[in-house]
């Protein structure tokens, strides 16, 4: 009776903390972060990490996320990594870690995690980051290998294509970039940088009519981007 008892109450206590995590989500996906982060440090007890189906993964993620989008990058990596350890097999919390260190341009540290990542999982995001590292050092055969094996893992990867045809400007080979950028474009065609790039690299093909174009698609995308506003002048002054 009281084993039946005692499984009863972990039951209810398990509901209770998914329901708390489901409220802390709803908070977190209204922008409330501040509160989302409070219900969660409330519901979060540091010694079940290692127990076995602990919610504590879940709350770690969402307050990694919270913190995230209020600045704390430093919380936000540190409840990464202990989702790392307390669900060795999930790949997530090594994309999104890797993901804000490369959004806060710490490219080694950044790039140390992608690669412990990918010793878990070939996985086509940590490709991507690789890559974004590899295009901030200006290493842009490197980056080329590795944006197109992210393409190779991932052919509806978006991002990838697009660096890919960035790098490829770089490399002098605009035509090969025109082909990324068409890839890119199929696959997400309302991104205003993706119709940008791929204006640029017509223009550096010759081809100024599809240049006007796509830098005025990209400008209805991007009413205010300055910098898409000079390519179109760029490109009238050309004709």
């Amino acid at each position: 009776m009281k084993k039946i008892l005692y499984s009863l109450i972990i039951c209810l206590n398990t509901v209770a903390a998914f329901a708390s995590y489901d409220q802390a989500l709803a908070l977190y996906q209204g922008k409330k972060y501040q509160e989302s982060l409070a219900m969660v440090a409330d519901e979060l007890v540091v010694a079940d990490d290692y127990k076995e189906n602990s919610p504590n993964y879940k709350l770690r993620y969402l307050a990694a996320h919270n913190h995230w989008k209020l600045g704390n990058d430093q919380s936000a990596v540190a409840h990464f990594r202990k989702c790392m350890s307390i669900k060795k097999s999930a790949i997530e919390p090594y994309i999104d870690c890797a993901m804000l260190l490369l959004e806060k341009q710490r490219f080694g540290d950044a790039a140390s995690i992608a690669e412990d990542g990918l010793k878990l999982k070939d996985d086509p995001m940590l490709y991507w980051v690789l890559g974004r590292v590899a295009m901030a050092r200006k290493d842009f055969w490197r980056a080329k290998e590795l944006l197109e094996k992210a393409n190779s893992l991932d052919p509806e990867l978006y991002v990838s294509y697009n660096d890919l045809g960035i790098v490829l400007i770089q490399l002098n080979k605009a035509g090969d970039a025109n082909t990324a950028f068409s890839v890119a474009l199929a696959i997400y065609p309302d991104s205003a940088e993706a119709n940008y790039n791929m204006a640029y690299s017509c223009l550096l093909l010759g081809r100024k009519n599809d240049a006007v174009l796509y830098s005025k698609r990209a400008l209805e995308l991007s009413p205010d981007n300055e910098v898409v506003k000079k390519l179109i002048q760029k490109i009238e002054s050309d004709r």
